[in-house]
């Protein structure tokens, strides 16, 4: 390395970021949705009760299981009691797809390349533990292109809420810079929206039917956009 890019290096390493490219990792980066789907169907036929594609899309989305389970199970006429472990069983059963059967959208690493050639941070979003959502990085590839992991552990029925996005931008030290998110579901969208955040929704075949006014734009797939007519679409700058 010559003297120049050594001494421009420390420099260039201090560049802060013009803006934020946030995504759901379990449901926007990969095949989150469907796994959560087959793990919470398995254990609630074992208690002899059928999980469908509607009940699942109306009382299910939650990020983790416990609330939906808890919701399917009360619109089903039964209930989960304290201690019930219906609830660790399908966690375990998730974390377990998570790392066996993730499966990135190829169309992601463009997205990710492109945003990052713009000075723009990139980071995925989980509500599961930082164990969990580390797994799932490695897993697909994206521990290697740069991307940043924001795990929150979050048991709330709706993640991430507009109050959970200032609590991350707060503790990130970013509140100033213009944010944009990649999000799957209404709950996720709107949240995003309220805490001022440049929004665009990827539905999935549970929340395809949501309504996401107010998005910048809902995509069947990120192969309705290039990468570079995406960040256009978002960019600020």
């Amino acid at each position: 390395m010559s003297k120049v890019q050594t001494e421009m290096k420390p420099f260039l390493e201090k560049v802060k970021a013009r803006e934020i490219l946030f995504f759901e990792l379990e449901y926007v980066a990969i095949n989150g949705r469907q796994l959560v789907f087959d793990a919470i169907k398995q254990v609630l036929k074992e208690r002899g009760s059928e999980l469908t594609a509607a009940l699942f899309s109306r009382y299910g989305l939650a990020p983790r299981p416990g609330a939906s389970i808890k919701a399917i199970m009360e619109a089903s006429g039964r209930a989960v009691t304290g201690g019930d472990p219906l609830v660790e069983q399908a966690e375990e059963l998730i974390k377990k797809a998570f790392v066996e059967k993730a499966v990135l959208v190829k169309e992601l690493p463009a997205v990710i390349k492109e945003a990052k050639e713009r000075n723009i941070k990139v980071v995925a979003i989980s509500a599961w533990p930082d164990t969990v959502a580390k797994e799932v990085m490695k897993k697909t590839g994206l521990d290697t292109l740069g991307v940043d992991i924001v795990a929150m552990d979050s048991q709330d029925p709706i993640f991430p809420r507009a109050d959970h996005w200032l609590r991350i931008l707060k503790q990130r030290g970013q509140e100033d810079i213009p944010v944009i998110a990649l999000v799957s579901s209404r709950a996720a969208c709107k949240g995003a929206l309220t805490a001022g955040i440049t929004c665009v929704a990827l539905p999935d075949a549970y929340t395809a039917y949501e309504d996401f006014t107010g998005a910048k734009a809902v995509l069947n797939t990120f192969s309705d956009l290039s990468a570079r007519e995406l960040i256009d679409l978002v960019s600020r700058r």
